[in-house]
């Protein structure tokens, strides 16, 4: 069955997508064309806001996922950006000159405290975290799948649009 064909019955079976099946079609789509979808759910007024769907993803990412996670989450942010923040857990990680966060250390952050910083990386770097978030998942296919039913489905239909040109 072809990608599109697959895409189109997730599509309008929306109402369980099995996971397995989102699994195999987010490792077979084009990298661009996962994060062009997921970029879109993510950005759609019909989903969660960014700060929920990325503490979802959160929870449910491995250790070594959280801490790229939260790498990613901050290497835009000047220093001193995260003091505050998180009971400022994060403190010193701003930035790319600065220690990464480690698995260790990214699993005693809490999804609330992961909210707070999708809160500020927004505030300091609006579009560019949306871009930075759909680009992790489209490194990290196998989380596509937290995103939420809603988000899932105009990240799938994205694609199948996307890809019938």
């Amino acid at each position: 069955m072809a990608l599109s064909d697959i895409l189109n019955q997730l599509i309008n079976n929306a109402t369980q997508p099995d996971p397995k099946t989102i699994d195999a079609v987010t490792r077979e789509v084009p990298r661009d064309e996962l994060k062009s979808g997921v970029g879109e759910a993510l950005r759609s007024k019909e989903t969660p806001q960014l700060s929920q769907i990325v503490a979802d993803m959160f929870e449910k990412a491995s250790p070594e996922q959280r801490a790229a996670i939260l790498n990613t989450l901050t290497e835009q942010l000047g220093p001193g950006a995260l003091a505050g923040v998180a009971g400022g857990v994060l403190s010193g990680h701003e930035g790319t000159t600065t220690p990464a966060v480690t698995a260790d250390k990214a699993t005693q952050i809490t999804p609330a405290q992961v909210r707070d910083v999708v809160t500020t990386a927004r505030t300091a770097d609006e579009p560019g975290v949306f871009d930075r978030v759909s680009d992790f998942y489209s490194q990290h296919p196998d989380l596509v799948k937290t995103l939420g039913a809603g988000a899932l489905m105009i990240a799938l239909a994205r694609m199948k649009q996307n890809l019938g040109r």
